[in-house]
């Protein structure tokens, strides 16, 4: 019903709305990107990225709180340019935290280095989630096969942290290990894990989105 009078009345809020959702998007994918390529050193550039985000929120935010009609419900659509917010700023925490400790990380291990990886093809997959909705109207299957792509990265990233762990407490177990370093690479390994739950927790507002949208 409420697609019909979007429809009526003109489908201009809800083609603004897609547009700031995929630019958003559009926005994790680059910072993911240059989280990789910097090994997550550059926190000035990282922090510009989520500057960029968070004027993409505010517009929406904007939208939402004057729009009449809209494909989905405002509180859902609300949730969701949070949660895509929320994954940007984790890879500004994890950046400040590098930079933090950067006498412990100023070169990545190899298991951050994986997790940085994971954590891009999840924003990835999410990046291409947004985009399939934003063309209009999808089947819910479509939706979930969208969201496993997500899982899929968020699943391994959860692989190499409990590897990593294992080797933490294998590496810092005596008694003369430096406590500062075992806290960085911890909290760090932590931190990039982290974001692709909220990947893939926006990948589960999309998926009952379009459920409801159904």
């Amino acid at each position: 019903m409420a697609n019909a009078i979007a429809r009526l009345l003109g489908d201009s809020p809800n083609k603004a709305f897609g547009k700031h959702l995929l630019d958003l998007a559009d926005v994790g994918v680059a910072c993911a990107a240059h989280f990789r390529q910097t090994h997550g050193q550059d926190l000035p550039g990282i922090v510009s990225f989520e500057k960029s985000a968070d004027k993409i929120v505010d517009a929406i935010h904007e939208l939402l709180d004057n729009a009449f009609i809209m494909r989905f419900d405002t509180p859902d659509a609300l949730r969701l340019t949070d949660a895509l917010d929320d994954v940007i700023d984790g890879m500004r925490g994890a950046a400040t935290h590098v930079d933090i400790y950067k006498r412990y990380l100023r070169v990545l291990r190899p298991e951050a280095e994986e997790l940085v990886v994971a954590a891009e093809s999840a924003i990835r997959a999410l990046r291409d989630l947004v985009s399939a909705v934003n063309t209009g109207p999808m089947s819910l299957n479509r939706a979930r096969e969208g969201a496993k792509a997500i899982n899929d990265a968020e699943a391994n990233a959860d692989k190499i942290i409990a590897r990593a762990e294992r080797n933490l407490v294998d590496e810092f177990s005596t008694m003369e290990a430096n406590t500062l370093e075992f806290i960085a690479l911890e909290k760090l390994y932590s931190m990039l894990e982290q974001i692709t739950d909220d990947a893939k927790r926006c990948g589960k507002l999309i998926v009952s989105l379009i459920r409801k949208e159904a």
